[in-house]
């Protein structure tokens, strides 16, 4: 009896998954709006000095640490120096140098720059993690940053890998965000600075 229950929760588990399946290849959508789990957002900003100012009050919050960072990424379109300095100050010291003329009183350190140089040449890698979609990864909502997560793992107490979703990638991309005396800073980001693909 226990093995026959057992076959039948098995045979209902994969019948619900390919329904799942047919129907999201059916209304249009994608296998990522069912894996996703959440998505978050905010009101974009357009200076460095207001996203200084908005991770000063909540660089406790990890999610909204995130937020701003992409939101300083699509900054460099805007204006690279100011977007270099916006990730600089949300960045882990190892990425920083002083800047006293800076709005953040920091930039990018040398090998840093190499990253930001990467999203300054091809600004569609970032769109397309902030809800960018064709030909261009042109932004729907362009005064909203909006992320879809498909997974949140907890590390360790100070460390986050966060996993998104690019509107030109099938796979979700890692961010890692560490805490340090209770304020959250981006670890590690290399894997939105490669390529995407129009679909």
């Amino acid at each position: 009896m226990k093995l026959r229950l057992g076959a039948t929760l098995v045979a209902m588990v994969c019948l619900l998954s390919a329904t799942a399946c047919e129907s999201v290849g059916r209304s249009g959508g994608s296998v990522k709006d069912v894996v996703s789990s959440r998505s978050i957002e905010r009101a974009r900003l357009h200076s460095a000095s207001d996203i200084k100012d908005a991770y000063d009050s909540s660089s406790g919050d990890a999610d909204e640490v995130l937020l701003l960072f992409l939101n300083a990424c699509l900054l460099v379109e805007e204006d690279k120096e100011a977007g270099g300095q916006a990730i600089a100050y949300l960045s882990r010291k190892n990425d920083q140098a002083n800047d006293a003329g800076s709005p953040t009183g920091v930039k990018l350190s040398q090998m840093a720059s190499e990253g930001l140089r990467r999203i300054w040449e091809r600004p569609e890698l970032i769109r397309s993690y902030c809800g960018g979609d064709g030909a261009d990864f042109s932004m729907g909502s362009p005064e909203v940053v909006d992320l879809s997560i498909k997974d949140t793992q907890k590390v360790n107490d100070t460390t986050r890998k966060y996993f998104l979703w690019s509107t030109g990638k099938d796979n979700a991309s890692p961010v890692s965000l560490r805490s340090e005396g209770g304020r959250w800073y981006v670890d590690e980001w290399s894997s939105l600075q490669t390529g995407v693909t129009a679909r």
